[in-house]
């Protein structure tokens, strides 16, 4: 199979299809009640009727059928607290929207039958294929065959290392990210009770002369404006704006954190390096408290050796 080095933007990415997951209101069954949920695509112009299930056999084609590629895991089935919670309902269907998004905008897997077949067919009848994709489409990967083992391993250690620093800059991004969310959090809230504020000034008194009402007017011309800032960034342009930042985040990360589980099955320096890359992930994402427990083992070890 030949390289594609052509570059693709997130724009490019985004026109390939926009995908909608919504849950249907009423859970269907006799006995064993489930979700279902409706899945359109933009690309197809359809609208079908999908469960979990259903979602899970489609992560398993296309894991056997692409052993290669970076899949992103689903979300989980359920949790054994408030698995049934309208809560934890609306963000798997989130979760679920996501994957979907990323599994369709793929510049690989967006023109692969079974997912077409998923958001085309009433009827998903998906097959688990018995070849992976190199094998189905005839050909190989183009790396010389010449190439000896220390040289992989090179090429492979390179890789790694760049992948490893690429992580570390998207995981630094994120965190950028949620502190400035943060504050602009915190600045609409100043905004709404900077308005709130300016209208209990502007409040008329009976016994205002006519200069404190001309002032009082112009508080209340200001307590407006403000209080249409506050409502403005609010809208749902907004919501919009970071449902497109999250699914373009988990572009990144996503294919990331994928990266482990497809180094795992492909030999004993690529599962080391499985082993490194998910410590590494696991610090990224609880510094603080990776740091607390190394301080407390070494705290265990040296109260055991002084019992000793």
């Amino acid at each position: 199979m030949s390289n594609n080095t052509n570059a693709l933007t997130f724009e490019d990415l985004e026109a390939t299809d926009v995908i909608t997951v919504e849950l249907v209101p009423e859970r269907k069954g006799l006995i064993l009640k489930h979700c279902e949920y409706y899945v359109s695509s933009r690309r197809h112009g359809t609208t079908v009727t999908r469960r979990y299930n259903e979602f899970a056999q489609l992560y398993d084609i296309l894991y056997a059928k692409y052993p290669y590629r970076a899949v992103c895991r689903l979300p989980p089935k359920r949790v054994v607290v408030g698995g049934g919670s309208p809560t934890f309902l609306q963000r798997r269907r989130a979760a679920l929207q996501r994957w979907l998004t990323l599994v369709a905008r793929h510049p690989v897997l967006a023109h692969d039958a079974d997912l077409r077949v998923f958001l085309c067919e009433s009827t998903a009848r998906l097959d688990k294929p018995k070849h992976d994709e190199f094998i189905l489409a005839g050909s190989q990967e183009d790396i010389p065959r010449n190439m000896s083992t220390e040289d992989m391993q090179a090429a492979f250690l390179c890789e790694q290392e760049q992948l490893r620093l690429i992580q570390l800059g998207l995981g630094r991004i994120f965190k950028i990210c949620e502190k400035v969310e943060s504050r602009s959090e915190a600045e609409r809230g100043d905004i709404r009770e900077l308005g709130a504020t300016l209208s209990a000034l502007s409040t008329p008194v009976a016994a205002d002369s006519p200069r404190w009402l001309h002032v009082k007017e112009s508080l209340r011309a200001a307590a407006q404006l403000a209080t249409e800032m506050g409502e403005a960034r609010g809208g749902a342009e907004e919501a919009e704006w970071a449902e497109e930042a999250t699914v373009g985040r988990a572009y990144a990360l996503g294919a990331l954190e994928s990266l482990p589980e497809l180094f795992r099955g492909h030999g004993s320096v690529s599962a080391r390096a499985a082993e490194l890359w998910a410590a590494l992930h696991a610090a990224l994402c609880r510094p603080e408290r990776t740091e607390r427990t190394e301080r407390s083992e070494r705290t265990e070890r040296s109260d055991t050796n002084t019992l000793w």
